[in-house]
């Protein structure tokens, strides 16, 4: 549950230049739920500082890291789709950082549930390529 001071700050991420601001607030932040909303109405384009503080917050739980995973198209980096180079580095940095940290477990269920936006034929490519299906399982978050 999101409550009505979190979804103002979620409705004003997109106009907040200060990213100090926007990443104290992720920070500060004890509830998945809020730190997931956040990551989506983040504009990824503005660096990977806030997406790092929700990954490294202590209240991200699996829903929420899968989704900074999927919003970042961290799979398209662990299938080396995407190579590394000087224009890339902070986002492979946290690619490579958050697939680390699911496929050591780091992260447990908790709220947040999550489900990827994928069909049967990727499905059956990922199992075939040997993918950890933590990458791309779906998750239902644990009532509270």
């Amino acid at each position: 549950m999101i409550s009505d001071i979190e979804k103002k700050q979620i409705d004003q991420i997109q106009y907040e230049e200060d990213i100090e601001k926007i990443i104290s607030i992720a920070k500060g932040s004890s509830n998945p739920c809020f730190l997931q909303q956040y990551a989506i109405a983040y504009n990824w384009d503005d660096g990977m500082a806030l997406p790092n503080a929700i990954a490294n917050n202590e209240y991200c739980d699996l829903g929420t890291a899968l989704t900074l995973f999927w919003l970042a198209e961290g799979m398209s980096y662990y299938l080396k789709e995407v190579e590394r180079n000087v224009y890339n580095n902070d986002w492979a940095d946290f690619c490579e950082m958050i697939a680390d940290k699911l496929n050591s477990s780091v992260y447990a269920n908790g709220p947040v549930s999550f489900k990827p936006d994928i069909n049967s034929l990727t499905l059956h490519k990922y199992n075939k390529a040997g993918i950890p299906s933590v990458l791309y399982q779906e998750v239902i978050g644990a009532s509270i």
